[in-house]
């Protein structure tokens, strides 16, 4: 659990609304939904569920997930932070608070072993764009916008999403979205490097979701573990290839391949 200061949990006691519900989806077992649910205020993030996320975190890391996948109620991801909330935390003490909390539970999220992806659809404005910049791999629906409006605010980003920008985007791109602070479509966003994958419809976002988790619980988690262990040394590496190969799932991978050969 992550816990907020005092002085935070205080203000995010006055600002109900809403709900973080994180759950196992029902079709694809290995796959953990993290929703977002106050369609009413285009999902805007109140302080009753801040306080929330803070307690689900401990299941990002659970063993059994091998996606994670971050999405909105109606007809929005997110627009960001319930602006009454901002205007009650813009003591900087409370700002610097916020930023500690809500960054901590980001980057549980971010550095969970199971792939993470955020699955937008209608906005993602200002602070939601850092829950976004949080995750391995973004999805878009075609319709989607985007925006880092956090400038236009007179801030920066405030939630820890910043430290995932450059990597996502370039330093360039990452300035100029931050700066310019406009609004891009999903096809925009992708151009741009921020966006992964445009879908049109919830079974094409699905579809890619389970493409990404179709090897199984142990090999799809071993694929971000090779990538972050790439950054650590080829020993490193090493350990990663020796948990999957001749695994199960190897091996079964193996012998359909050798059959295909043998038919023709």
């Amino acid at each position: 659990m992550v816990r907020p200061s005092a002085a935070l949990l205080e203000v995010f006691s006055s600002w109900k609304g809403g709900a973080i519900q994180v759950q196992n989806n029902v079709k694809l077992k290995t796959r953990l939904d993290i929703i977002l649910n106050r369609p009413e205020k285009k999902n805007c993030l109140s302080g009753e569920m801040m306080k929330q996320f803070g307690q689900q975190v401990e299941k990002f890391s659970n063993e059994e997930n091998a996606v994670i996948v971050v999405s909105g109620v109606g007809k929005s991801f997110c627009s960001g932070a319930d602006l009454g909330l901002i205007k009650d935390i813009s003591d900087q003490k409370l700002g610097v608070d916020m930023f500690e909390y809500m960054s901590s539970i980001l980057s549980l999220l971010h550095f969970s072993p199971a792939i993470s992806i955020a699955k937008i659809h209608g906005h993602a404005l200002g602070g939601a764009t850092e829950i976004c910049s949080a995750t391995d791999i973004r999805i878009a629906h075609s319709t989607s916008k985007i925006a880092f409006f956090q400038s236009k605010m007179g801030i920066v980003p405030s939630w820890g999403g910043a430290e995932y920008l450059e990597k996502i985007m370039g330093r360039g791109k990452a300035l100029a979205a931050m700066g310019r602070a406009n609004v891009m479509s999903a096809e925009e966003a992708k151009k741009q490097g921020y966006v992964d994958f445009v879908f049109e419809t919830d079974e094409e976002a699905d579809s890619f979701i389970n493409q990404i988790a179709s090897s199984g619980l142990a090999v799809t988690k071993a694929q971000k573990a090779m990538l972050n262990a790439v950054k650590k040394g080829k020993e490193e590496q090493k350990t990663i290839l020796q948990q999957v190969w001749n695994g199960e799932t190897h091996r079964k991978a193996l012998q359909k391949q050798l059959d295909a050969v043998v038919k023709k």
